[in-house]
Parts: C-alpha cells; structure tokens; sequence
C-alpha cells in the first residue's frame, strides 16, 4: 500500500487520492518563534544519538530557533526595481502584506469563485482525497459543494482568469517577463500539512483566503537539508516524504544540523517571496485558496525602461512555457472576449435566481444584442459546458 507520506507529496505535484487518515495535531509555530534559542539544546551533544535531540517525533522545527521572514511592505507589492535590487538579487525571502485582499484581484476571492458567472464558465479537474479518479466540474460547482468535503484542485491558473489577473507590480518588467514559466493554483477547504519541497523556480506565493505557515531554509547555508529531498519529481522539483507533524531524527539525522529555520504566517491578501532552491514546508491552518507565479531564477535587473507597457498587462497575454500556455494579444483573444460576455449574462442570472436550465440560459443570451453577433464563436465545447 502506498505510504500516507507518499500520498501526501503527490497531492502537490501531481493530484492523486489520500487516504482518510487522522491527522496529528498542528502547532501554529510563529507566535512562539525564538531566534536566540541555542542550537544544539542545552543539554545536548553533538554526538548524542538523533533520537535523543529535542524534537525527534515532534513537528518540524518546534524545537529549533526560528526567524521570522521580514515583512516589507504592509500593504502591495513594491516596484519591480525594489523587489529584485532588495530581495531576488540577495535570494531574501520577504512577505508583501494585503498585496492582494485588494479590488485588482478579489475575483479570485471564495466569496467571488461561489458565486460568479466567470467561475461557472471554468471547468478545472477536481481530485479526490479518497480515488484516483478525477472529475471535471466547475470551479463555482467545486466551491460551493464539493470544497468543505473530500476534493481538492491543485492545478495551472485557469486560462479564463489569468484574462482578468494582473501582472503584480513586482513582476512588471520586460526582462522578467521572458523567464517566466508556470502558475498554479490551489483550491482546499481542509487543515492540512503539505510536504517538505524545493522548487528550482523563484516563487511568488500569494494566499488569497485562507492562512498558512511556511518553515523555510536555505541550502546554501545549511546545505545538510538537501538530504531530505529523495524524490525527484522533475520539472517541478524535489519533494521528501519525511512526516512533518512527527519528525523522525533517526531516519533525517541530517536535520539535526540545521541550526535554524525561517518562518512566515500567511494571512488572507499576504504574498510571500521564495527564492529558488529554498526548502519548505508549509502548514494549511484553516482552508486554501492560493496562488503563485514562478520564473527561471536569471539576471533580469530592471531599469527605467522594462515597465514601459505592463502596469495592465494580465497574465493571459504573457507565455507560460512549463504549462504550455502561449500568451494571446487581448484585442485578438476572441475566446477570451466571449467568456467576458458570457460571464456579465450569467452574474445577472445567478443574482436573480441560484438555479436555471439551459434553455433559460440560451434564451438571455439571444436576447443580448451585443452577445448575439459573438455566437458564431460558439462552440460544441461551449454548449456542453452551458449545460453543465
């Protein structure tokens, strides 16, 4: 039988299904956080055996010094010139506080994915904790009925909302823009301990609803966590299936060398920068709803003239090569057009009444005289998804 730990690594980088086991209980870490603590333990030797270091079978990092990642700016994001000069050149982790609790971005809000037009229109591959099997459903359908239960979705951003998300004001800068490579976005209405992972990508992590803590550490100066990493799991990174919640210092004697880990609790609208390479692991406090932009950890010092262009450039319009999205000009994107159009009839339908059939939704959108012309766009995908 595949391990729990094992399963529980695959619900990251590629969804499959979870057992339904009790999970042990999760210490929220931050508040009692400790940097002066001395490492090894008073009372502790270097040589003594692992099992006898404070903290074997306890949460990761409960006993170690614990630093807390600076929070740089309380509200947004900073330019990108500020970002890359103040943290991507110095691979310094930071956190953007309410960077996205904002009008920018509370689309991406549960409240807004329940209830929107747009929502109904995207259909995403729902997992389960307990089957292989996956389903495809709407992610309003996934919100409003399936989230609180045993179904997650742990996948690319939807091409029908990367149209309506903007570039954050960090990442505004031509030289970037060439490195990007994926994004990715997670939806879970559970407590839940993810895996210990590294990304070769740089990380904006963006926590849209929801909180979570992220233990965080660097290879370069405790190289030792490098150990813990024994699955490949290529392109996307390296994972461990090391327990969190009941660390083995016998089997990860590696970790008892690590003199110190970074940490960051993640409100609803906080953002976190990653540096490729860092080690993580994050704690799901309450539920999940995130999600982030990676890019290839290059050079791309931003100067006066890399914003030019990009303050209202969304995601759609930018190529995201380790998903296999190309980016569409807006003004071309005749899909794009039509979901908008789309999405304003059903808003008005579902303020009006929670439930219609197809025929009810075919009949408003013939009566719309801008919509109708759009219809040669529509597909047999397009009804399909209506009726559903």
């Amino acid at each position: 039988m595949i391990s729990f730990l094992v399963l529980t690594v695959l619900l990251i980088y590629s969804p499959t299904c979870l057992p339904n086991t009790d999970i042990p209980q999760m210490e929220v870490l931050s508040y009692s956080s400790d940097s002066t603590l001395p490492w090894p333990p008073e009372g502790t030797a270097e040589n003594d055996p692992p099992a006898k270091w404070p903290g074997h079978k306890e949460q990761l990092g409960k006993r170690h010094p614990r630093v807390k990642v600076d929070v740089a700016y309380k509200k947004g994001f900073p330019s990108a010139q500020d970002f890359y000069t103040n943290f991507v050149e110095r691979k310094s982790p930071v956190v953007f506080s309410h960077a996205v609790d904002n009008k920018d971005y509370d689309f991406l809000s549960l409240e807004k994915l329940n209830s929107s037009g747009r929502a109904a229109l995207s259909f995403v591959e729902i997992s389960s904790f307990r089957a292989k099997e996956k389903e495809a459903n709407s992610v309003r359908n996934f919100v409003n009925t399936m989230m609180s239960k045993t179904f997650y979705v742990s996948d690319s951003l939807h091409n029908n909302y990367k149209s309506i998300f903007k570039l954050p004001l960090c990442l505004q800068c031509s030289y970037l823009v060439d490195l990007l490579v994926e994004t990715s976005h997670i939806l879970m209405g559970h407590v839940y301990p993810l895996p210990v992972k590294q990304s070769g990508q740089d990380v904006l992590h963006c926590q849209v609803d929801g909180s979570k803590e992220m233990l965080l550490v660097d290879p370069k100066e405790y190289p030792e966590i490098e150990s813990l990493l024994e699955l490949d799991m290529a392109p996307k990174g390296r994972a461990s299936l090391l327990n969190s919640l009941a660390v083995d210092y016998e089997k990860y004697p590696a970790l008892t060398r690590v003199k110190e880990f970074k940490i960051a609790l993640l409100g609803p609208g906080d953002c976190i920068y990653i540096p490729a390479y860092w080690v993580t692991q994050s704690n799901i406090l309450t539920k999940e709803n995130s999600v982030e932009i990676k890019w290839t950890p290059s050079s791309w010092t931003p100067d006066s003239d890399c914003a030019k262009g990009l303050k209202n450039r969304f995601l759609s319009s930018l190529s995201f090569p380790g998903e296999k999205y190309f980016g569409v000009d807006p003004t071309l994107d005749k899909k794009g057009i039509l979901v908008d159009k789309v999405s304003i009839i059903l808003d008005k339908m579902l303020k009006e009444k929670k439930t219609f059939n197809f025929a009810e939704f075919m009949e408003a959108i013939v009566k719309d005289e801008e919509l109708l012309p759009e219809l040669q766009e529509w597909t047999v995908e397009s009804t399909a998804r209506a009726k559903e």
